[in-house]
């Protein structure tokens, strides 16, 4: 089908600034939802259709409930509920309940299901080798309703490894398809359990999990047409615990201590420096200036990190996509132009030196690097038999500080050590040799033994043993001169000692030919300056536009121009142009996104498209709970500019940022955990991504791979930001939280590990008492936040919170689904429900009949998934939803493609699914959003709705009335 691009001319804005939008004579929802009945304003005593109790015979017999696989169980608060196990042997499917339930012929019918708030996935904490995040899935007349992964109207279910509700019931509501009630009183309605999904898999067993224990219990499903559910008087539902402080925990700390000296002691001693990836090389480095490592003012230290540069730069050499895959992708190569900056004071005359590791040569000739053993040498299996010890000696040494000490005590014990990895060779004659000590030598001796191999490891050459001297004298020289074997490309270094007593190696050499062409690794600064500028440049562009992505882009940029400035200042951007990446991924100046060759932005989204919104959110295509959480990336883009040698004050970068951590603050929940412990999560309900319900720990800054829960209060020190991070100490959840910074072995853990210690701990129980909590917490002022860039909304209204997206998971078109998240302290409500837009162009998209996303990934011949994604195991499923039409919004004259230039079916496109204007309507709450940039929109009156309240401003709206919206302007009426 015609997709937007080739309808380009009808996306564009029309009218003039302040045209008013009559909203209901364009209705871009299907006729059905447009024709949804309005409720009275008696909704919250509204009657559902129809209930369905599960574990009660008479319900289930009236419902002609028919289930496979399923027990009926005693749950919470002793309520009867179904449970659906997995198959024997396990599959991905499991159980099913199928039943008929009353629906409305008119308009849109909900499903809601009543769970137990309790229920969560404990398989972690019994050391199980997977998660159990099962899912349940809803089908209408043998139809999906809506997507397994990440759609509008997603799963009924998706089990979370921490309690959503502990003590009490929540709800969860979702349409079906008008198409499919409309001119029924009934339908028949199934709920499959499932597996958990892995949403990053690149095939189908990767992206789906077998499903291997029972489901979770599922005790009530409804059918109702008011879009807010309200449960019939009388039911059990429950009360929230009374929140108490979690104590204990601090053990964790020494934990974290062990495990940072682990890791300086391996990096400093024991890992190959070569092999180490961008996250360790940090670390090693970081360790140089802080007192409590080993690597202190170490000058092993400073050559180990820069071997691991120069690792860098061979593997680089070797495979470009060195730059662009490994690590964290995006950054490319800035973390050396960070160490250099770090270290720069400290690296003397090293950068002159040729960069180590060529495969062209021995690896650690000098035995310089190392613990108990040298790294890149190894005692074969069979050699350990001759009864002969080695060991790095740090005593002895004909150069630098250490050599090889190889010692055998019987007349026929043998010691033996090669050099791994094998050494690069070409054709010619060759210079081997290497420098001897001995002490009371008899027997065979101390010698030298080069082995050749072809290029499939194939010995084609061996037993060219050259001896030193024997008994007890100082270093000699031994030297082998040989023609290389006809067929051999590598050479193995064997040092070796024959009989008893005591030898000593050190400095090993190879000499190739005069006239080889055996590449010569160039100088450490010439090969720097290359790889600094390379990242640099391909970087510039291929700026993403995702916000995290683009973030963690231009922390790259900006690192590796850093590093030119040191090495080749000619070459390095102005410090403005540099820092000008940042803040177009920051939201302080416009994104223009990638460069062309001669540096010209290539405007993909036009001139006026802002990373971050006003309201201080990242944009991805809308609201993303935990992708939202960059304070991480905040924090590493801040003190890449004020940390190091050469580091400057970035007073408008910290002004932005705090300003986004504090953004990110609304939009919290503050409840219980599962002990019973105050808690604060962040909002995921309401998010496009992957999320999990409930959202993770987070105050001011979360746990993750880069985040440690005291990070941004100690780098920013914004009063607020403090008060946020103490108020978590004071509910006892820091200790929880570093778990991860302890157990796990990553080196990317392992330096947020490490920063924590270092840095971050002390300096922020340094800071002064701040009285400021939680914005979301019942007990603070009420507040309305609106976004008219994601689309989303924030409220807290006495004992009520309400988030919202009305912009939701709407990629290839505006959708008309809104998305809910209604916090009470007695219940909780996530829904996708209907609304109203206006504004939209008459160009369509037409879903498809997709089951687990209802969009593209990437293109498809580069990621191998379909659009779609990978049907899942088993029989052939249909979508509901396939077919459906959603119009597309316009978008601004200066996006010169909206699809960013990937043209294939279903990939999710910016801003042609977000709508000029949107009206929604849920319980007591009206939302009306202008996000459009230019007209002002005029509500329809409504004589059912008032008088109602106006949130942000206190006034009252009375019924009838028709306010006016102006451009990027929302407004949020309660009439409760």
């Amino acid at each position: 089908m015609s997709h937007a691009p080739a309808r380009r001319d009808v996306l564009k804005y029309a009218g003039t600034a302040g045209a008013a939008v009559a909203v209901l004579g364009l209705p871009s929802a299907p006729t059905a939802a447009a024709a949804t009945p309005d409720v009275s304003p008696g909704r919250r005593e509204s009657t559902p259709l129809d209930i369905v109790v599960f574990g009660d015979a008479d319900s289930e017999a009236a419902h002609n409930l028919t289930a496979t696989l399923s027990d009926t169980v005693t749950g919470g608060l002793g309520q009867s509920a179904r449970v659906l196990n997995p198959t024997s042997p396990a599959s991905y499917w499991g159980g099913t309940l199928k039943f008929d339930v009353d629906v409305c012929p008119a308009g849109t019918t909900y499903v809601t299901v009543r769970l137990w708030g309790d229920d969560y996935d404990n398989s972690s904490e019994e050391a199980a080798s997977g998660t159990h995040m099962w899912r349940l899935q809803l089908f209408c007349e043998g139809k999906q309703v809506g997507y397994e992964d990440q759609g509008a109207v997603d799963s009924l279910d998706i089990l979370d490894t921490a309690p959503r509700t502990p003590g009490r019931f929540f709800f969860h509501t979702l349409p079906l398809p008008e198409k499919m009630t409309a001119g029924k009183d009934k339908v028949t309605l199934e709920i499959r359990a499932m597996g958990r999904i892995w949403s990053y898999g690149q095939n189908q067993a990767q992206l789906y999990y077998n499903m291997t224990t029972p489901s979770r219990g599922i005790y009530r499903l409804y059918t109702h047409t008011d879009p807010y559910f309200v449960p019939p008087k009388g039911e059990v539902q429950g009360t929230a615990p009374t929140p108490t402080t979690r104590t204990g925990g601090e053990e964790v700390l020494d934990a974290i201590k062990a495990r940072v000296q682990k890791d300086q002691k391996n990096l400093l001693t024991t890992a190959n420096p070569a092999t180490m990836d961008g996250w360790a090389m940090q670390s090693l480095a970081e360790g140089c200036l802080w007192s409590g490592s080993p690597a202190h003012q170490n000058p092993q230290a400073l050559d180990r990190v820069l071997q691991a540069i120069d690792g860098r730069y061979m593997a680089w050499k070797s495979d470009a996509t060195v730059m662009t895959g490994s690590d964290q992708q995006w950054q490319g190569f800035g973390r050396v132009g960070l160490v250099l900056a770090l270290l720069w004071e400290h690296l003397g005359d090293r950068l002159n030196q040729q960069v180590t590791g060529s495969p062209y040569a021995v690896a650690n000739p000098g035995f310089e690097s190392g613990a108990d053993t040298p790294t890149s040498w190894q005692m074969p299996g069979w050699a350990s038999a001759g009864g002969g010890t080695w060991a790095r000696d740090t005593t002895v040494s004909r150069s630098g500080s250490a050599s090889l000490k190889l010692q055998v005590a019987t007349p026929s014990g043998y010691s033996y050590v090669n050099s791994a990895p094998r050494t690069r060779i070409g054709q010619g004659t060759y210079r081997y040799g290497a420098w001897i000590k001995t002490d009371g030598v008899t027997g065979a001796g101390a010698h030298i033994d080069p082995l050749f191999f072809d290029a499939s490891g194939k010995l084609v050459g061996s037993d060219h043993k050259v001896y030193a001297s024997k008994g007890t004298h100082d270093w000699e020289y031994v030297e082998f001169v040989f023609a290389t074997p006809a067929g051999a490309t590598q050479m193995e270094m064997h040092l070796r000692l024959s009989g008893p007593g005591t030898a000593w190696f050190d400095d090993v050499t190879l000499v190739p030919p005069a006239d080889t062409t055996t590449p010569v690794p160039p100088v450490r600064k010439e090969a720097y300056v290359d790889m600094l500028k390379s990242s640099r440049d391909y970087w510039r562009q291929h700026f993403p536009h995702y916000s995290n992505q683009s973030q963690i882009c231009a922390i790259g940029i900006y690192q590796t121009n850093r590093g030119l400035k040191l090495l080749a200042p000619d070459l390095a951007l102005p410090e403005d142009k540099a820092r000008d990446y940042m803040y177009q991924s920051i939201g302080l100046k416009p994104y223009l996104g990638p460069e062309d060759a001669d540096g010209n932005p290539t405007k993909p989204l036009g001139e006026s498209y802002y990373q971050v919104t006003k309201a201080g959110l990242t944009r991805e295509l809308g609201y993303v709970g935990s992708y939202g959480e960059v304070m991480d990336w905040l924090v590493m883009m801040y003190e890449s500019v004020t940390r190091g040698y050469g580091g400057q004050d970035a007073p408008e970068l910290r002004e932005q940022m705090v300003m986004m951590t504090k953004a990110r603050g609304r939009f919290r929940v503050v409840d219980v955990d599962k002990d019973h412990c105050r808690i604060s999560r962040l909002e995921t309900v309401i998010g496009w991504r992957n999320e999990v319900y409930p959202g993770e720990i987070a105050y001011a800054s979360r746990t993750a791979w880069d985040s440690n829960p005291v990070m941004t209060a100690a780098v920013f020190k914004d009063p607020e930001i403090v008060g946020w991070t103490q108020e978590m100490v004071a509910d006892g959840q820091l200790y929880p939280q570093l778990h991860l910074q302890a157990t796990h072995t990553w080196t990317r853990v392992g330096l947020n590990a490490l920063r924590f210690l270092s840095r971050d701990w002390d300096e922020f129980q340094s800071l002064p008492a701040r009285p400021a909590r939680i914005p979301t917490a019942w007990d603070q002022p009420d507040f309305v936040v609106t976004d008219e860039d994601n689309g989303c909304i924030a409220v807290k209204n006495g004992q009520e919170l309400l988030f919202a997206s009305l912009y939701f998971r709407a990629r290839q078109g505006v959708n008309d689904y809104a998305r809910i998240h209604h916090v009470t302290p007695v219940d909780q409500r996530s829904a996708t429900i209907r609304e109203r837009s206006a504004g939209t162009t008459d160009a369509t998209f037409t879903a498809r009949d997709w089951i687990l996303w209802d969009y593209a990934i990437n293109d498809p011949g580069a990621s191998h998934l379909p659009p779609g994604g990978f049907p899942p195991p088993g029989d052939t499923l249909h979508q509901a939803l396939a077919g459906d039409v959603y119009h597309l919004a316009p978008v601004p004259d200066d996006v010169p493609d909206p699809t960013l230039g990937v043209h294939f079916d279903g990939v999710e496109t910016m801003l042609v699914g977000r709508a000029p204007f949107y009206l929604c309507e849920y319980g007591d709450y009206l939302i009306a959003m202008n996000t459009s940039t230019d007209k002002t929109a005029t509500l329809p009156a409504r004589q059912d709705f008032g008088p109602a309240r106006d949130l942000a401003t206190g006034k009252t709206v009375g019924a009838g009335e028709r306010p006016k919206l102006g451009p990027r302007s929302s407004l949020v009426l309660y009439r409760g």
